[in-house]
């Protein structure tokens, strides 16, 4: 193996980002607690002029709670966070979400760039984009999608994805901010399988018509609130649906058999609430599947209650990168008019 130069060793640094951690010293911009937010773009960066942020769910839950669903309040501890940590990491979940923005520099050794003018969608996370806000400009306290002014810098190795011209920006903004659910999801689905989806949010929605797009038997929804679950049933996204606290394992376990449902070859959770891996492994069959897509998940609990209950299955973490990079979440929503009509309605936080 040829030996790393001090010139290869920079510009792996500049690739990944690495040149913008403050803090501490040699961390990658996820895990960083502080990052370089300031101009100029690197050789290696797109620089965005930042119009919106998504939030991940599990982020939006927290803030929502902790500022009382006042809309001021979360603008406030929004700009407290990206002032902070020079990204859009909430400390306490440890989650963010994605951007939407133009381009409006392209580093000269950027590969592949997008043209500038050109309105993109960062798809890997805020927690590790530097991210430089002058104001957050509307907060609605029940969409995770808020109006900002800012700038951004994107490294050569993140993932970006052009807003397209067909579908509503916040329609392509929130299918952008999941698509590795979709992705995911129908990478690991068989024909005739049955599937349980926990959480019928956004993600869940996406999770459930790719499921069906990929053969799946039983299609099973789960949610604590009623009218999502009963929605994704009236839509025909799945065949079974309960309204259950995810959190109660042996509760949630029981309302599924009661409601009909089959213990799951492929289990995906995409819940924005805590406590809900022992739910996950119970409802999935051994030598079974579960995707631990959500951003609340514990894995170390996953681990240690799968050990307790002697459960043989295969735990997956729900990585936000996908090669197809949100084309075929967007090519699913063309084409399944449920999805459609499920992702035009209202989530609650």
């Amino acid at each position: 193996m040829r030996e790393e130069t001090h010139e290869d060793g920079s510009r792996t640094h500049r690739r990944l980002g690495a040149h913008r951690v403050i803090h501490p010293a040699g961390m990658l911009p996820q895990p960083a607690e502080r990052l370089d937010a300031s101009g100029p773009p690197g050789e290696t960066e797109l620089e965005i002029a930042v119009e919106r942020l998504c939030l991940d769910s599990t982020s939006l839950r927290e803030i929502h709670s902790s500022a009382g669903a006042d809309a001021a309040a979360m603008a406030e501890r929004i700009a407290e966070i990206a002032s902070a940590r020079g990204k859009m990491h909430n400390p306490v979940t440890g989650s963010g979400g994605v951007l939407l923005g133009t381009v409006i520099e392209v580093g000269s050794e950027f590969p592949d760039p997008p043209a500038l003018g050109s309105r993109i969608v960062t798809l890997a996370s805020l927690t590790l984009t530097p991210l430089r806000l002058e104001s957050v400009d509307r907060v609605d306290p029940d969409s995770a999608q808020v109006d900002v002014t800012g700038i951004a810098y994107v490294a050569a190795s993140a993932p970006w994805g052009l807003m397209p011209d067909d579908i509503d920006e916040p329609t392509a903004l929130e299918l952008y901010d999941v698509y590795g659910a979709g992705s995911h999801t129908r990478d690991l689905v068989s024909p005739g399988d049955t599937v349980c989806v926990l959480g019928a949010g956004h993600a869940g929605k996406l999770a459930l018509a790719a499921a069906r797009d990929a053969g799946a038997g039983t299609l099973v929804a789960a949610d604590v609130d009623l009218e999502a679950a009963a929605l994704v049933a009236e839509l025909g996204l799945c065949d079974i649906a309960a309204a259950t606290d995810l959190r109660d394992p042996l509760g949630a376990h029981a309302a599924l058999e009661e409601a009909g449902a089959p213990s799951a070859d492929l289990t995906v959770v995409v819940v924005n609430a805590t406590d809900c891996e022992s739910t996950a492994i119970l409802l999935t069959a051994d030598g079974g599947t579960v995707l631990f897509y959500s951003m609340a998940t514990s894995f170390q609990t996953a681990a240690l209650s799968a050990d307790g209950m002697s459960r043989d299955v295969r735990m997956l973490i729900g990585n936000g990168f996908a090669p197809d990079r949100g084309a075929y979440a967007l090519d699913l929503y063309r084409r399944d008019p449920a999805l459609r009509a499920a992702l035009g309605a209202k989530e609650r936080v």
